[in-house]
């Protein structure tokens, strides 16, 4: 008798049908980084992706790799153009803290964590002198999703992730700030 109520007792904590844990995430977006105090911020396209695992119902355990495309500005001189071809790439591993609403439906993040940066010089290197580098740094990032379909195995939102390199360039440390639309599936 003893062990049917034990039986019982575990089974009534146990959901009908578990949540999905895993996730797959691309999204796009825009990069703004390296501000400087006078004249403008270099701009680059954005895409990436991340795999979360969700640890407990609000706690996700992330890591994705997000790159910012031709993230140098072009270099004009008076016998010279120089379009870079330069990329920057992370790879942020972390936590993030998720609140549920709407039933579920619709949910609010916030998370941070380390990041690994590496820096692709391009057709840069011969002429400024730019060298591909690595360095270690952290985020923070900040995100909104809604389930597509009542199955929520699909979900829309939108993110946005600051990174900061260790690695100084120019008198100045490494700060972007990247925006983008998620696309995400659960499984």
């Amino acid at each position: 008798m003893k062990r049917l109520l034990l039986v019982l007792a575990l089974a009534s904590f146990a959901k009908g049908q578990p949540e999905p844990r895993n996730s797959v995430t691309v999204s796009g977006g825009s990069a703004l980084g390296n501000f400087r105090s006078c004249c403008r911020t270099d701009t680059a396209v954005s895409l990436g992706a991340t795999y979360g695992y969700r640890w407990f119902s609000h706690l996700q355990i992330e890591a994705g790799i997000v790159t910012a495309l031709h993230p140098t500005s072009v270099i004009r001189g008076a016998n010279y153009t120089i379009e870079p071809t330069d990329v920057l790439t992370w790879v942020p591993f972390g936590l993030r803290g998720v609140l549920l609403l709407r039933s579920g439906r619709l949910e609010i993040s916030a998370g941070g964590g380390g990041v690994f940066e590496h820096y692709s010089a391009g057709n840069l290197s011969d002429f400024v002198r730019a060298s591909p580098q690595n360095t270690w740094g952290g985020y923070i990032a900040a995100g909104a999703m809604t389930a597509i379909g009542r199955s929520r195995h699909f979900w829309l939102g939108a993110s946005s992730r600051g990174f900061f390199g260790n690695v100084d360039r120019g008198g100045q440390r490494d700060q972007w700030i990247v925006v983008t639309g998620d696309l995400s599936v659960r499984f």
